[in-house]
């Protein structure tokens, strides 16, 4: 099946993609429950940030303001953070990342090189029931990953591009990534390489 070989989080979505949630990730396997609200900021001794943020599951779960509570980013007064944290470096200032949060859900996060040149740039929502990377962007805004959501009367579709600009890869679905209808991989000159059909999530034929 090709659905294998296009998870949305690949080898090309980098550290950076993982950064702002490998803390959380950790501490959603801790045996020991932790005390709420938990600092999350990330200081260090190299990097540090300029906003305080802060995860608080329970009262996420109150408020029932995001499916994954453990995600949602408060600030200090207890609010649901909207606005950019960055990570400087401690020994120069200099920008190493910037995430954009709206209502406490992490929306955007870029980072940079050391001349302060932008890198890749990834965007973050809800597809059905999984937060997920729904957009990569190049830094000359060539886009290399898509995810668009159903919508009234529209399928949702995954794309991913080459960097030729050829699609790569598409497939549709229906709500909570339920496949429907053709999956297709082309070579970079479009040329269709395998393609399947899919009714109801299930694989009913392989066309090449």
């Amino acid at each position: 099946m090709m659905l294998k070989e296009f998870s949305a989080v690949r080898s090309g979505s980098k550290a950076l993609f993982l950064l702002p949630v490998l803390l959380i990730s950790t501490l959603m396997f801790c045996t020991q429950q932790p005390d709420y609200p938990l600092d999350i900021t990330g200081n260090s001794d190299k990097l540090y940030s300029t906003v305080k943020l802060f995860v608080n599951p329970p009262k996420s779960e109150e408020l029932k303001i995001e499916k994954r509570g453990m995600g949602i980013r408060y600030d200090s007064e207890g609010n649901p953070f909207t606005g950019t944290q960055e990570l400087r470096y401690v020994k120069n200032d200099r920008l190493f990342s910037e995430t954009v949060y709206e209502n406490g859900i992490m929306k955007s996060s870029v980072g940079y090189d050391e001349n302060g040149k932008a890198l890749d740039r990834f965007e973050y929502g809800y597809i059905g029931d999984q937060f997920k990377m729904v957009k990569h962007i190049k830094p000359n805004g060539r886009v290399v990953e898509e995810w668009q959501d159903v919508t009234s009367g529209n399928l949702g579709y995954h794309k991913t591009w080459y960097e030729n600009g050829q699609l790569k890869y598409e497939t549709y679905f229906e709500s909570n990534i339920q496949y429907e209808g053709l999956m297709t991989l082309y070579d970079e000159n479009g040329k269709i390489i395998q393609q399947e059909r899919y009714e109801n999530g299930e694989l009913v034929e392989t066309v090449m």
